[in-house]
């Protein structure tokens, strides 16, 4: 950088980074920051906003989703500080944690709204409810927890550390829990305000907002489904890998297809690749994986790799392709049911990302 820079304009975390002069002094300063400001900070956020572990071990389908996300924000993170040594005339970044923790929150945000848009769209409505109705009050407590309920609770009470009896029961079954606060009324037909008020009423005491939100989704039967798999629902992939009856250029398109959904499956987190590679198979249940070096996508050797198997172990295993998910469990030190919901993961992330390329095609 041309520019001098001083610790009144910069986050004084960065000014040795920015200042160095030397390649490797520059990288390994860059090292540093990744490693004991800006992961900290990622992880942190997204342990708390997805309630996940982000421990690679663990095969649930939100933990899966969570070491992805983590991993998108420091190479977007990374990116933007070797811009910002780079630019002529940079952005200035004042916090860098700050800045960090802002594009963890926005990340995060993005991920429910994109896994769950009516959940999504449901917290909206009533975060909109909850600032503009003066009998209402949403807030943030010490922690970021974002708390809501009447206004007169804003000022002299936090929502419990712990569940408490009547928040278990409007959890659990909120019809039956409100049904007394509207003994003549339609639970599931109340309007916003009055649902709301009926809540907070039965409560007795602030709640957080994805509480509240929990308990609208199911009082009013709002529930996401699931995105449009690559496969069908009994794991079969959608159409046949090789049919002799189509004409060359839909062959062509086929292959090409195919070429691109095996360079996203290379993109999945380790655990995802193996969960739906070694079970994929086509609608008469054989092993899809077979055709892979047929079509020269990928040869054996490729796939044990992307499988973290060495060529001799995938040997061993390819005549009993495709695995069951309890075999499939034994090999990779998991249970059946995590490799279920990794392979799930995986459909969905492979369906999204076949679309995008679909819609920029």
């Amino acid at each position: 950088m041309e520019q001098q820079i001083t610790t009144q304009d910069v986050d004084r975390l960065l000014v040795a980074f920015l200042c160095a002069k030397d390649e490797s002094e520059s990288e390994r300063l860059l090292g540093e920051l990744i490693c004991e400001q800006v992961e900290p900070t990622i992880i942190k956020i997204i342990k708390s906003k997805l309630r996940v572990s982000l421990s690679s071990a663990q095969g649930s389908e939100r933990n899966q989703d969570a070491l992805e996300l983590a991993g998108d924000l420091r190479l977007t993170v990374l990116s933007e500080l070797r811009r910002l040594k780079s630019s002529s005339n940079p952005r200035l970044i004042t916090n860098l944690q700050d800045y960090v923790a802002v594009k963890t929150f926005s990340a995060c945000a993005d991920y429910f709204r994109e896994k769950n848009p009516r959940r999504w769209r449901l917290k909206s409505s009533l975060r909109h409810h909850l600032r503009h109705n003066p009998r209402f009050a949403l807030w943030e407590s010490e922690g970021h927890r974002w708390l809501c309920g009447l206004s007169d609770w804003r000022e002299s009470e936090n929502a419990p550390t712990t569940l408490t009896e009547r928040l278990r029961q409007l959890s659990e079954n909120p019809e039956d829990a409100l049904r007394n606060s509207s003994p003549d009324r339609d639970v599931r037909l109340l309007p916003p305000v009055d649902l709301l008020t009926a809540v907070f009423e039965h409560a007795g005491h602030a709640i957080e907002l994805d509480d509240l939100v929990t308990i609208a989704a199911r009082v009013w039967g709002i529930r996401d489904q699931s995105l449009e798999s690559v496969d069908d629902e009994n794991g079969h992939l959608r159409g046949s890998l090789v049919d002799k009856s189509v004409r060359v250029d839909a062959a062509l398109e086929q292959r090409l297809y195919l070429e691109k959904l095996w360079a996203e499956v290379c993109d999945l987190p380790p655990l995802q690749r193996a969960a739906l590679l070694l079970n994929l198979r086509d609608a008469g249940g054989g092993s899809v994986i077979s055709f892979i070096p047929y079509l020269k996508i990928a040869s054996k050797a490729e796939m044990a790799e992307v499988l973290s198997m060495s060529e001799e172990q995938f040997a061993k295993i390819w005549n009993d392709l495709p695995l069951d998910d309890r075999s499939i469990g034994e090999l990779l030190g998991i249970t059946r049911q995590q490799v279920i919901n990794l392979r799930k993961t995986a459909r969905e992330r492979l369906a999204r990302r076949m679309k995008t390329k679909e819609r920029n095609a």
